[in-house]
């Protein structure tokens, strides 16, 4: 039984030495300075009105309503009588300030919904709470959230061989496993059948410069984006993934890149960047890459990545070009 890994893209010798090192370290990163947030006071309502206009005028154009004591992300602030905020279900809009108790949530970390779980599966829904999608050093991300466990994939296709990478961040009390080798892409359109997951160690023997390039990136399964179309996010939601923690490493990222000169790794660098079998303590997140055997017609698949008891489900499609 092996792990699949995606060859790095490298521009230069240096970051070839560095990266099987970054690419090992399981524990979090320092991270950047975190968005500026704040907490919903509302002491004499049940909740505080989110409106699409910052001027809040009658009748309401109202989007939701906030809960008290719920975080949110401050998006901009003009000084003005209402602020832009951003929601942990991505919904950007405006709330007035007085309700808000502005800086109070820096110690808390990640304020994401918890997705819902069917028959302990976690499948990726566009635009409903616990999931995200956002771009991220070249890649289209889909994140999703449950029992304080965020899983974020993207999948790349090399014109060679299709290149998943999976990163998994534990905020929960528990401790959680995660096993590369259970990790499945199933082609549900228009054939169906399993995509093999490959040997790193053996993909570095084959000297073909496709292998650490990006041909195009998957992007979100039409029909689960379809399932929300009654209810779309606000026009400027895409800003509210900074509510959803950029979880890939940068040694892992930086493989999207395209660069028709770069060297193709060795063994032991593919072995590095591959994802690891470990089990993730609260506060710990590790990063890799898989790759699979690549059908060239495949448009419909289903990336799963099993983590601790629950089984998070992405769906993904390529668009065929004619």
């Amino acid at each position: 039984m092996y792990f699949s890994a995606r060859p790095v893209l490298l521009g230069a010798a240096l970051l070839l030495v560095a990266l099987p090192a970054a690419a090992s370290d399981e524990a979090v990163a320092p991270a950047a300075a975190p968005a500026p947030r704040a907490t919903m006071n509302c002491p004499d309502i049940g909740s505080v009105p989110m409106t699409a206009d910052a001027a809040q005028a009658l009748p309401l154009h109202l989007l939701r309503n906030l809960s008290c004591g719920e975080s949110v992300v401050i998006l901009s602030d003009s000084e003005g009588y209402t602020v832009h905020v951003c929601s942990a279900d991505g919904t950007a809009g405006y709330v007035a300030r007085m309700y808000l108790n502005m800086g109070a949530a820096p110690s808390v970390p990640d304020q994401t919904l918890s997705a819902a779980a069917v028959n302990n599966v976690v499948r990726w829904q566009a635009g409903a709470p616990g999931y995200d999608q956002f771009f991220s050093k070249g890649h289209t991300v889909e994140s999703a959230t449950a029992n304080g466990v965020t899983v974020q994939v993207s999948l790349e296709d090399s014109g060679w061989k299709l290149r998943a990478t999976v990163a998994v961040s534990n905020k929960g009390e528990e401790v959680v496993e995660l096993f590369p080798a259970l990790v499945t892409l199933d082609e549900l359109q228009p054939n169906l059948k399993s995509l093999l997951a490959r040997d790193p160690a053996k993909l570095s023997r084959v000297v073909n410069h496709q292998v650490p390039l990006t041909q195009a990136n998957a992007q979100p399964s039409p029909s689960a984006v379809a399932f929300h179309r009654d209810n779309p996010p606000a026009p400027n939601a895409a800003m509210c993934h900074l509510v959803t923690p950029d979880y890939f490493s940068e040694p892992v990222a930086l493989t999207s890149d395209i660069n028709h000169a770069a060297i193709v790794p060795s063994a032991s660098q593919l072995r590095a960047l591959a994802l690891k079998h470990t089990k993730l303590a609260s506060g710990q997140k590790t990063t890799g890459l898989i790759w699979f055997e690549r059908d060239a017609n495949a448009r419909e698949l289903s990336l799963r990545v099993p983590v601790g008891d629950l089984v998070f489900d992405f769906p993904l499609s390529f668009e065929q070009k004619h």
